[in-house]
């Protein structure tokens, strides 16, 4: 009777933690998407440019792919809810911060530093703790709900935080974030019964070569997915300098490519030191053989482009509804909403299917994968400047489908861990994860533009209505001026006003960004569903596994 009452207890206190650190997983998820809806805001706000907050939101980015890995070690060596109870403690003061600072360098201390290094510890140590807390059916829920908690988290950030900022300011969704972090973390510092024994190895030296290692590597190719935005993706659009200096020129490789290549062999130069260091018996920051395993091998790839497609679906809707509809970030939040719903519904009937033995997670998670492409080819097909956001509301549902049934994925990944490697396989997926959301938002932005600026090209150059000097001059402009965003008619039309640019050579400009921009988006949502075929393709490498 006693020992049915603690494991019921015992069972309680790991329930109570899993909804804890689904929240702060659903937390985390949402404040870099509701961040992008409030940077107008921020700007006016702290007095400073459009650019120096893009470079915290970079600087954001880059702190978390340099310490992922490292996260998930600290983790291993002193506990996973330890970690998660120091990650989030740091990440809620950098909310803190975040939400009382006076200007931009004060910001950048609270979200993009302390914020960074919070995220970093606190992501691997979810997954970790989900897999050491339950076994079979019950971790492919928990799993799956953490899944499910990131999709819905970064879906609601534009409806939520668009809300907030416009009615209030956008400081509360930080300091919302600072009081529902102090709860999660009072909630775990009560539930002890979970921590994890010490790590033998940890008295071992730390791995610190290991460390400047991944964060170098990692850093670099996460720099350069940042990059693509400004200076293209293979090929430089414009010189790129570095302080007075020349070091790329336009036309020749971009930033993206030289940083993607020299972050890859930093990592092949990892990965040979982690080898070294195991087969020496000393304490690798992450045990590489575990990629030997076809499981985790392929599951962490597919991971990344599971992760791809979903921020790059998430960042061509909003830019797709607020450039043609004038939608602003709550609306356009609003239209992501079919995806947020069956994403939840989809990873609650893929858990439940697998849990009861019904199917296995492998078939489930290709299903989902082919569902995104499908619901991305019927979101192209629908776009139409003259209607609404509705008219792509059939295919976002489909394709938030899909994605909740790949939130199987990590439950898969995690469970071809034994005990001893859960932080290892936890540090390479977030990581590999990570990347991918990184990769998703710079190549839909590259193919965005660079099918928005042929298009725009190509009919300026044919244009019955314009001048010989008129092309010339719109020519130069869309060369040197263009970004991975793009614009609406009415901000088109404003900046030739400006020009002194009125008349039918104004109306013909406006027609030709509404054809471009129209081609460009409908590309790049064409090529996210590649990739998810690409990704049904790679899930057929898994293993089978018992149901």
């Amino acid at each position: 009777m006693t020992t049915d009452t603690n494991r019921g207890a015992g069972a309680a206190a790991a329930r109570t933690v899993l909804g804890v650190i689904a929240t702060q997983q659903l937390l985390m998820a949402y404040d870099s998407t509701a961040m992008n809806v409030a940077v107008s805001d921020i700007v006016t706000d702290l007095d400073t440019t459009l650019t120096g907050v893009q470079s915290a939101i970079s600087l954001y980015a880059l702190v978390m792919a340099a310490l992922m890995i490292t996260g998930s070690k600290l983790g291993s060596r002193v506990g996973h809810l330890r970690m998660f109870t120091l990650g989030a403690t740091v990440y809620g003061i950098g909310a803190l911060v975040t939400a009382l600072s006076p200007n931009l360098p004060v910001m950048l201390v609270g979200w993009s530093l302390l914020e960074g290094i919070g995220a970093a510890l606190v992501f691997p140590a979810i997954l970790s703790i989900a897999t050491l807390a339950f076994t079979g059916a019950q971790r492919t829920r928990a799993l799956t709900l953490i899944g499910a908690a990131a999709g819905v988290g970064a879906a609601l950030g534009p409806v939520v935080g668009g809300l907030i900022t416009k009615y209030l300011t956008w400081r509360v969704s930080f300091l919302m974030e600072t009081l529902i972090t102090a709860v999660a973390v009072a909630f775990v510092l009560r539930n002890r019964s979970l921590q994890q024994r010490p790590d033998r190895a940890r008295r071992q030296p730390f791995d610190g070569v290991g460390v400047v290692l991944s964060a170098a590597g990692f850093g670099l190719i996460v720099l350069g997915t940042l990059l693509a935005s400004r200076y293209g993706l293979l090929i430089a659009r414009e010189d790129v300098t570095v302080l007075g200096r020349t070091v790329l020129d336009a036309g020749g490789l971009a930033p993206t490519v030289v940083l993607g290549v020299a972050g890859l062999l930093v990592l092949a130069a990892f990965g040979w030191w982690e080898h070294h260091l195991a087969r020496a018996g000393r304490d690798p920051l992450v045990r590489i053989a575990v990629l030997r395993d076809r499981g985790i091998r392929v599951g962490s790839i597919a991971l990344a482009v599971q992760f791809l497609v979903l921020a790059g679906l998430f960042f061509l809707v909003p830019v797709f509804v607020q450039t043609t509809f004038d939608y602003d970030a709550f609306e356009s939040g609003l239209t992501l909403l079919p995806s947020t719903v069956m994403l939840v519904l989809g990873a609650m009937a893929g858990a439940r299917a697998v849990g009861e033995g019904r199917t296995t997670r492998k078939p489930l998670i290709i299903v989902g994968f082919l569902l995104i492409a499908a619901g991305t080819a019927l979101a192209a097909a629908a776009f139409d400047p003259d209607s609404s956001g509705l008219r792509i509301a059939p295919g976002l549902a489909v394709a938030g489908l899909g994605l909740g049934l790949c939130t199987l994925l990590p439950d898969l990944v995690q469970s071809s861990a034994d005990e001893d490697t859960v932080s290892d396989v936890a540090g390479l997926s977030r990581t590999t994860s990570y990347l991918g959301q990184s990769l998703g938002v710079a190549l839909a932005g590259a193919l965005m533009i660079g099918v928005l600026l042929d298009t725009a090209l190509d009919s300026v150059r044919t244009s019955p209505v314009l001048t010989s000097s008129q092309k010339v001059q719109a020519q130069e402009a869309l060369r040197s001026g263009v970004q991975v965003t793009a614009v609406s008619d009415q901000q088109i039309r404003t900046a030739l006003e400006k020009r002194g640019v009125t008349g039918a050579p104004a109306d013909e400009l406006v027609r030709i960004n509404t054809l471009a921009r129209g081609d460009g988006l409908t590309a790049a949502l064409v090529g996210m569903g590649i990739f998810a075929l690409a990704g049904a393709a790679l899930t057929v490498r898994l293993p089978r596994v018992r149901r």
